[in-house]
């Protein structure tokens, strides 16, 4: 598997440093995003469907041209507003709608499979897991990064997906969507796994960047 990443990460690299120097944005590395500059999200699947490949295989990748008709605000996100609703106003998960949404994906998937869970029973445990994670980050004060939870991780690979729109402005993947929700809650700046990026971000990517 992280060889698989690593040829990604040579030829995404090593493209951009070409045509854009050796400060260039790289596949898979860890940025900072201060969450107080994200309100808007780009459906994966909508961006695979327009690009032609997934959004995390976009990692690195430097367009010109950015698919703001594709951009929504959070409140259109699912997934977000159960998140938040549970963690911030108190909504137990049944209340929030987080229950009925992943038996409703089970219900549509062709192999009745959604995030690893089949029954209700699965979906309960995997909501105890996200509220193990939600207390153990609030405890620590911020998000781990990748590196942090498996030193043997290649960069920041399966984080937080983040995408930097013209300007620099942050635009959530969709992926790691849970993960956002209580980095967004706490406030600070979290790591993520760089998505594609505009051309006019490119000089924004090293204010992004941290040495650990």
């Amino acid at each position: 598997m992280a060889l698989k990443y690593r040829m990604r990460a040579l030829r995404t690299d090593t493209l951009n440093r070409l045509r854009y120097g050796a400060s260039a944005p790289r596949y898979a590395e860890r940025v900072w995003i201060d969450p107080g500059s994200c309100s808007r999200y780009i459906e994966a699947a909508d961006l695979a469907s327009k690009m032609g490949t997934g959004a995390r295989q976009l990692s690195g990748r430097i367009v010109k041209h950015w698919p703001t008709d594709l951009e929504q605000p959070f409140d259109c996100h699912p997934k977000l507003s159960y998140c938040w609703a549970h963690w911030r106003d108190g909504e137990s998960w049944e209340q929030a709608g987080a229950i009925e949404f992943m038996m409703s994906r089970i219900r549509v998937s062709p192999k009745g499979v959604t995030d690893k869970c089949r029954t209700r029973e699965d979906v309960l445990h995997r909501f105890e897991a996200l509220d193990d994670i939600w207390n153990e980050t609030r405890s620590r004060g911020e998000l781990a990064s990748q590196g942090q939870l498996n030193p043997d991780n290649f960069r920041e690979v399966g984080g937080i997906l983040m995408h930097l729109g013209p300007g620099g402005k942050p635009v959530f993947s969709g992926a790691g969507c849970h993960r956002f929700a209580i980095a967004f809650l706490l406030g600070r700046p979290f790591p993520a796994q760089i998505g594609c990026i505009h051309v006019s971000a490119i000089t924004k990517v090293q204010s992004l960047r941290r040495d650990d």
